[in-house]
């Protein structure tokens, strides 16, 4: 066997490792198309509506304004409203459809129950109906003459106006907007939570209870730490979900019957949310520039509960 000069061989490994330009060219090719795609329908629309923000935009005519955009959002009560409805339904569905995820998750999860992939299908089922479908079954069903107040008929209590056509009051819409987003996306999260818990260990948990962990301590001390990444990402989707929620109500109050009119939101704009606002604001109003602040608006409420939700729920492993 032929000896080889130990520079030489070095030199080949150098050149076998090393692409030549030729070679790089042609990478970058052919991933080209999806930075290219990127750019165009996600970096650049970001940026443009950033830009928005601080202008007075016609198709013919564009105006910097400066803050004029951002002082008229703090002073404009619809946008207030518009805020505090999309807070108030990324709380109570965040917590209410996270929580029964976990929980339906774990059930699903033991050993003792059977046909728990027929459960999951089931449960996943709504996930894959269209949006528009569910906000105008839902809505029939939600009707002071439906179903719904039927069954509350026959259990001796009051209809109520659930989106608030009889009595013009909001008071309810909010509600019934949660009821319905819980209703379609939890499966997903259940199944996001199925996936966390088959990664963990059995011998775990079987340590575990070999030491005499209960149910509690089990899910506290070995089951909560390994899920919470998995946990963080399924809260952060649906805090970012339910924050930008658009479709379902629109649907449940009727569609695009009161756009342009100040009534897209129902009675009191008890369903109005920022996206609704934002779509009414740029393509009904032609106010694209003030919809570009209230994207704005949108889009730091986003960061910043995404991050505050980050720290809190990394804080134990980080300190």
């Amino acid at each position: 066997m032929p000896a080889y000069p130990l520079a030489s061989i070095r030199a080949s490994r150098r050149l076998l490792a090393r692409p030549t330009v030729r070679q790089a060219l042609w990478g970058y090719l052919f991933v080209a198309p999806f930075y290219l795609t990127f750019a165009v329908f996600g970096l650049f629309p970001i940026g443009y509506s950033f830009y928005l923000a601080f202008t007075r935009w016609t198709p013919f005519h564009v105006e910097w304004v400066g803050l004029e955009n951002v002082g008229r959002l703090l002073s404009d009560p619809l946008v207030h409203t518009a805020l505090l409805n999309s807070l108030w339904l990324m709380a109570v569905v965040t917590v209410v459809q996270v929580g029964l995820a976990l929980l339906l998750a774990l059930v699903i999860h033991q050993r003792v129950v059977r046909g728990r992939d027929l459960y999951r299908t089931v449960l996943f089922l709504p996930y894959l109906t269209a949006p528009v479908v569910l906000g105008l079954v839902w809505g029939v069903l939600f009707a002071y003459s439906g179903v719904l107040n039927y069954l509350l008929g026959l259990l001796g209590l009051a209809p109520v106006d659930w989106l608030g056509y009889v009595t013009g009051s909001g008071r309810w819409i909010k509600p019934a907007v949660a009821f319905v987003t819980v209703w379609q996306y939890v499966g997903w999260n259940i199944l996001l939570f199925s996936a966390g818990l088959t990664a963990i260990p059995a011998e775990l948990c079987e340590a575990a209870r070999l030491d005499g962990a209960g149910p509690w301590a089990l899910l506290r001390w070995v089951i909560w730490p390994l899920l919470r990444r998995v946990t963080f990402f399924v809260v952060a989707i649906t805090v970012i979900g339910s924050l930008q929620i658009f479709d379902i109500p629109l649907m449940l109050l009727g569609g695009l019957a009161g756009a342009g009119s100040g009534t897209l939101g129902g009675p009191e704009a008890g369903g109005l949310t920022l996206s609704m606002l934002l779509y009414d604001t740029a393509f009904n109003y032609g106010q694209f520039g003030y919809a570009g602040a209230i994207a704005l608006l949108l889009f730091a409420t986003i960061l910043l509960v995404t991050a505050g939700l980050r720290q809190t729920i990394f804080r134990d492993s980080e300190g």
